[in-house]
């Protein structure tokens, strides 16, 4: 699974964006045409807003002047924002469009997109950092109704007006909280479902899909943030902050069309290993993807942690050689040492010492970082059915499993799969504490693991309850193994929870 931008038709320059907006001005001016119109209510103003946000956004909040006309395009994903445009070209043709959005990057997209369409379409403007910018300047709300939608575990951000917006899908009672990531059975899109109806059904149909002749099966999760991430060919470095704010992320699933007809396929976040990224990982992976394709889909991200462009002294009697393009690629961890510098340059050096092959049982720190990323990344990528670790990600994947508990609600999962793993900051563990359903993969000893000791792997396999673990000893080395037995017996583990 790739992380990508959704692209407009034609891609069209952001250079040609709508006129900026600050809070104050876009204030100002809804408020001076609202009391135009008041005055002349048969006046041609002209001035029309433009909601480009998606539909569960807007049914949480959204601005409001009863003289303006608003437009909300409801759509299930910011992707399907051009086609309604076109669709609908004619109501904004000749109009001063008043365009908003979270953050602001959507508008940069989509004004751009209206303006390209030349004449008529020329007096767009947008509201600059978006409602986010504007509920700071106007804490009591201001002209904003409601609460506004945001990609991260706050899932959404009210004003000092507590006036509930939203309701239940089901029975129509106000409610707007979508912590619950209730979604539809059909498009996965997030609904908003009351505590009392969420206890009677756990099958929901959007409003969107129950309009529809045949509610449609997408496989395309469009939970997008709202600040243009760092791209490196299709593949897309995800840090927390970005994640916080960026629209342009959309997160697509690789299934056949044969798969969308039958059942729906594991859903697995992919955990890298220290010093590498989400592309390399995929790469690592890719048999054990085609082996698996018909019943697990695998998204992978890269950790927050930016490390240094360093690389490993020559052998002895060789001379030293620089990294080659291919290794020029960011690499990534989920724990780090204690003095891990967090600046980095971009500039590949060669380390000062040979790499410890024990550097693992230092890199301690940052887990804190690393669980609000991965709270982040359910919030907007998921659900996800289990999480698969590879060696520091196994590490990392652990010590969620063992806070399950209290991560309930922000970073859910059915099982977990720790490769090559081993336990950091895990001492109160007792053997068989954690009761999450685990499949360990790790090298015996005459497997010659060069990185990760196999009793260190065993041990982590002791922390978790025993009567709901599997595991899988092999004989070559630090790998995922893909040939039988093995992949048997990770099939007959996957096929528990589909």
């Amino acid at each position: 699974m790739w992380i990508h931008f959704p692209l407009y038709p034609d891609s069209q320059e952001i250079s040609n964006a709508g006129r900026h907006l600050s809070a104050a001005e876009f204030h100002s001016m809804l408020q001076n045409t609202g009391k135009c119109l008041e005055k002349s209510p048969g006046s041609d103003n002209k001035m029309i807003l433009l909601d480009a946000r998606n539909l569960y956004e807007t049914r949480i909040g959204k601005f409001d002047l009863p003289a303006v006309k608003t437009l909300d395009p409801e759509i299930r994903q910011y992707s399907d924002l051009p086609t309604w445009i076109d669709e609908n070209s004619e109501q904004l043709r000749g109009n001063n469009i008043l365009m908003y959005c979270t953050g602001g990057i959507r508008c940069e997209m989509a004004s751009a997109y209206i303006k390209s369409k030349g004449a008529g379409f020329e007096n767009v403007f947008q509201l600059y950092g978006g409602i986010q910018r504007y509920l700071e300047q106007f804490p009591d709300g201001g002209f904003f109704r409601g609460k506004n939608f945001v990609f991260d575990h706050r899932v959404s951000v009210g004003s000092s007006d507590a006036n509930i917006l939203g309701t239940c899908l089901l029975c129509g009672a106000s409610h707007d909280d979508y912590t619950s990531r209730s979604r539809c059975s059909h498009c996965r899109m997030l609904v908003l479902i009351c505590d009392c109806c969420r206890e009677r059904s756990s099958v929901y149909t959007c409003e969107l899909c129950q309009g529809s002749e045949k509610p449609i099966s997408i496989s395309l999760v469009d939970d997008t943030s709202e600040k243009i991430s760092h791209t490196v060919v299709h593949e897309v470095k995800l840090n927390l902050d970005e994640a916080l704010h960026s629209p342009l992320l959309s997160w697509r699933k690789e299934q056949d069309s044969t798969a969308k007809k039958t059942s729906r396929k594991l859903r697995i976040l992919c955990l890298h290993g220290f010093r590498q990224n989400a592309s390399s990982f995929k790469g690592r992976t890719a048999s054990l993807s085609k082996k698996l394709k018909n019943i697990t889909e695998f998204v992978f991200v890269d950790a927050p942690h930016e490390l240094p462009f360093i690389y490993q002294p020559p052998v002895a009697n060789q001379p030293p050689e620089c990294p080659s393009f291919k290794m020029s690629n960011q690499k990534f961890a989920w724990l780090v040492a204690p003095d891990h510098a967090k600046e980095t340059d971009n500039e590949w050096k060669m380390a000062n010492i040979p790499f410890d092959p024990l550097q693992y049982q230092q890199q301690t720190e940052g887990s804190e970082k690393s669980f609000n990323y991965l709270k982040t990344l359910f919030s907007q990528a998921g659900p996800f059915d289990g999480i698969l670790g590879f060696s520091q990600g196994a590490a990392m994947a652990a010590l969620v499993c063992a806070n399950q508990g209290i991560l309930k609600g922000e970073i859910d999962f059915r099982f977990v799969i720790l490769c090559s793993g081993f336990a950091v900051n895990m001492g109160d563990y007792a053997e068989g504490s954690i009761t999450c359903p685990s499949l360990h993969i790790f090298g015996s000893k005459e497997g010659k693991d060069r990185q990760i000791d196999c009793e260190a792997s065993k041990h982590l396999a002791s922390l978790f309850d025993n009567s709901n673990s599997t595991i899988i000893e092999h004989d070559l080395g630090h790998i995922i193994p893909t040939r039988s037995p093995y992949i048997d017996d990770i099939k007959d583990f996957l096929q528990r929870f589909l």
